[in-house]
């Protein structure tokens, strides 16, 4: 649906705002009587249109807690976008390729690796 979609109206009647309150709920967690225009999240039309799909997967506990709490910095993205861009990483560089490359470019590595070929 488009923006120019029209959503309807939601209309709360008496009998329905105080059947809420003999409920238990108070006059601020209850809509009073009227009519209330509906709108659109924009969020869902960004989603809508960044073509995402929506999956359910298992991910190591350590994993998803890793991702989160680098989530939790300042100017972070989500942590369920930061784990889309490490998977787009490995798309697009090939699984092995960052591997390698990661590897090769470790200094710290190469050094332990440059001694211990030295003792065989």
């Amino acid at each position: 649906m488009s923006k120019t979609d029209k959503l309807p109206d939601y209309i709360v009647t008496e009998e329905e705002y105080q059947a809420e309150l003999a409920s238990g709920l108070t006059k601020d967690e209850v809509m009073k009587p009227g009519t209330y225009k509906a709108r659109r999240s924009p969020w869902a039309e960004k989603l809508k249109n960044a073509k995402k799909v929506k999956v359910s997967i298992y991910l190591d506990e350590d994993v998803v807690s890793y991702f989160r709490n680098r989530a939790e910095r300042p100017n972070a993205a989500p942590y369920q976008t930061q784990i889309n861009n490490e998977l787009r990483k490995v798309m697009e560089n090939g699984d092995t390729a960052t591997t390698e490359n990661d590897i090769l470019n470790n200094k710290t590595f190469l050094k332990a690796l440059k001694k211990k070929l030295e003792t065989v």
